[in-house]
Order: C-alpha cells, then structure tokens, then sequence
C-alpha cells in the first residue's frame, strides 16, 4: 500500500474503509510480480497484458516476431524493467482514487488526485481499470 492510498483513508467514511480496503486489495497489481513479469516475459509484452494494455502487448508481441521488431521491443524491454514498479504503484494509485469516490460520505471533502498518472494519458482523459465495475464521473 502506497502512502498515497493511506492518506485516502482519511476521506473515507470509517465504517467503510474495511471494505474499500477489500476492493483495493482485490483489483490492486502487484509490484513484485509486475517485474518479473517484465524481466521473464517483458520482450513480448508480458507486463502489458497484466496490467489489462492488451493492445499494447499484442504490438510488442507482433513487433518482437518480426525482424525489424526487435531493433524496437529490446531497448523498450530493458527500459520497462526499470520503470514497471513506478507504472504499477500509479496504477494503484488511481485505482484507489477511484474506488474512493464509492466510499466517500455525501458532501464530504473530496480526495485529491494520485501524483502520477498511470501510463501514457491524453489530455483530459484516463485510463479505464479493467476488472473495476465502475464508472467514475466528477461531481
């Protein structure tokens, strides 16, 4: 749990952050197995399909079987080996921004965004969190 997510606690009603902790725990990605994933399937794109990118890592593994890809997928491989913990804790970051907002009472303080955002984002746009059964508007 990132320093982050305890400071969402805070937010959260205290009857209901027993369960928020549930939710988070439950669609949260592992840091650890993140990188091995990078390390062992990296150059296929194995991290990307854990953190539910499937478009991203059907590419690396359509760019790796081709000759050309490997001038790309390498380099990309040993660089993500560096930076999958950071990418995994952001990701975990704005998953539990965005389960806070189930939990937090009506009319009460609203969380404060992560500091990261996850992966590469477009302006005014994020990322949706496959598994988490929910929408998130701002109010």
């Amino acid at each position: 749990m990132t320093p982050y997510v305890q400071s969402l606690l805070a937010y959260i009603r205290t009857e209901s952050q027993s369960a928020f902790m549930y939710e988070y725990r439950r669609y949260a990605k592992d840091p650890a197995l993140a990188q091995i994933l990078t390390i062992l399937l990296g150059i296929v794109g194995g991290e990307a399909y854990y953190f539910g990118d499937y478009k991203r890592g059907v590419l690396m593994s359509l760019a790796l079987f081709t000759g050309i890809g490997l001038l790309v997928t390498v380099p990309m491989w040993i660089v993500r080996c560096f930076t999958v913990t950071g990418e995994c804790e952001a990701y975990n970051d704005y998953l539990a921004y965005s389960l806070a907002y189930r939990y937090v009472g009506n009319g009460g303080p609203v969380p404060e965004a992560p500091p990261q955002a996850p992966f590469t984002q477009s302006a005014g746009s994020r990322p949706t969190i496959g598994g988490v059964p929910m929408r998130m508007q701002r109010i």
